[in-house]
């Protein structure tokens, strides 16, 4: 498979060397075809070595339809998606294709130059305390069910679009899937099974329902899809091995779900407003008139097409950011450090560096258009940071896709529950989750013990 993905990275070398000056519908099915026959042979590829559900699974097709889609299918008629009612230079589009395919080759030959050897395909399981599990379970059923609460007992919520406190919804999740993750450890050595998955996670199940049910009321779709690929993720480990039968109906769903969140959040029959009635026959009214029934419900993704264009497009006129969209990452383990040391570094507060805000102004639109992974990339580090840094990427989840150690896992999943949201964030935005799994494990492992003589004393349980 090394050699499939070099001959796909000189193929795509070669594309963006010959990239057409205006646009050009050959030259996007070109690089789409390509991007097919190579995807497809990398995907079953990681299919045939980790099983049906895995990171790629989530994150091939996501970054098809993020980056493709539009200038092959759509373009020019695409005023149905509202991004592109805002201007684009439409010359810059074969080159921003190009620019994304050289950087899903080297992701591919990253991947696949650094899997492991070794035929052992599980994922290993590590000692947990039983307070630490219990602790764990407690404390995420309690965050959730007071999330509930809030939302539907509060009288607080009165718009279909709510964002409630984005970041303490991550920290909130990430305790769930850690929860979820600690009583998968507890499993003995052929403990598996359906009724095992319920009988041990009951207040998980709680807590993971009370959550996603409170985001989607709000019409908050992303945190739902981190903690549901999170969960799929420990299930399809430790417990079931999933099946396509049982997924895909589940992504249909989903996908038909998350459409009619879109279309109804900012109408009148979003779930606050509306009854469940109402919320379903209008969106099922919107996609029955729309001759795009089937792109309208993808919406969220193909409008971050647009911000890989504008994302190119803005280096033309004025320059690379050199990375300075990333410096709250360097300091992420600090409260508020992002900011502050952003604006110690570089006198910008956080929004003037994000570019989604950058390119949302470049844009001159009226709302925040996102951002996309290889735009946010290309603007601050250049076609050379695209290249290292997705070949890095994808030596990552290759090192990390059977996990031998519980920060091993910690990195799959938060990976994984970025799975679908990577394509259309910037390559660093799992790192937060990350970051949370470690601080809480930390914590969640602290015991007090107390000694007569020398009174209490707190110490850390070595795992």
């Amino acid at each position: 498979m090394q050699l499939v993905a070099l001959i796909f990275v000189i193929i795509s070398l070669a594309s963006i060397i010959m990239v057409p000056s205006s646009f050009s519908k050959l030259f996007c099915v070109w690089e789409m075809t390509t991007f097919l026959i190579f995807g497809t042979l990398y995907l079953w590829h990681k299919i045939r070595r980790n099983g049906l559900v895995c990171f790629d699974l989530f994150f091939i097709p996501t970054f098809f339809i993020v980056n493709y889609a539009h200038a092959v299918f759509i373009y020019p008629e695409d005023d149905f998606l509202p991004a592109f009612q805002f201007s684009t230079n439409k010359d810059i589009i074969p080159y921003a294709i190009s620019v994304a395919q050289m950087a899903i080759a080297m992701y591919m030959l990253g991947s696949v130059f650094f899997e492991r050897k070794d035929s052992d395909r599980k994922a290993a399981k590590i000692r947990v305390p039983e307070m630490t599990v219990n602790r764990s379970a407690y404390v995420s059923f309690g965050v959730s069910l007071a999330v509930f609460i809030y939302v539907f007992l509060s009288n607080q919520i009165q718009s279909g679009v709510t964002h409630l406190y984005p970041r303490l919804m991550v920290m909130i999740l990430s305790l769930i899937g850690l929860s979820w993750y600690y009583q998968a450890q507890q499993l003995g050595e052929n403990e598996r099974g359906v009724r095992t998955l319920f009988g041990r996670n009951k207040l998980n199940i709680v807590s993971t329902v009370a959550f996603t049910l409170s985001q989607l009321f709000i019409g908050s779709r992303s945190e739902v899809l981190f903690l549901l690929l999170m969960v799929l993720l420990i299930i399809n480990s430790y417990y079931i091995r999933v099946r396509m039968k049982y997924l895909l109906p589940v992504i249909v769903m989903g996908v038909i779900a998350m459409g009619f969140l879109m279309i109804t959040r900012v109408t009148s029959y979003n779930l606050v407003e509306a009854s469940f009635v109402e919320f379903v026959s209008y969106g099922m009214e919107v996609l029955e008139e729309s001759p795009e029934a089937g792109w309208l419900l993808l919406t969220d993704l193909l409008v971050n097409a647009k911000t890989l264009y504008d994302g190119v497009d803005y280096t033309q006129v004025y320059g690379f950011l050199y990375g300075r969209s990333y410096i709250p990452y360097l300091f992420v383990f600090i409260p508020f450090g992002g900011s502050f040391f952003t604006r110690m570094l570089t006198g910008l507060d956080m929004d003037s560096i994000h570019t989604g805000y950058i390119l949302t102004d470049f844009a001159q639109a009226d709302y925040g258009l996102g951002t996309n992974m290889i735009g946010d990339l290309y603007m601050n580090l250049s076609l050379v940071g695209v290249i290292v840094l997705l070949f890095i990427l994808g030596g990552i989840v290759a090192k990390v896709e059977v996990p031998r150690s519980r920060y091993q896992f910690f990195i799959l999943m938060a990976l994984f529950a970025n799975g679908i949201y990577l394509v259309r964030a910037d390559i660093f935005s799992w790192i937060t989750f990350l970051v949370f799994f470690m601080i809480f494990d930390w914590i969640l492992r602290l015991h007090i013990s107390v000694d007569e003589e020398t009174g209490g004393e707190m110490e850390r349980l070595s795992v």
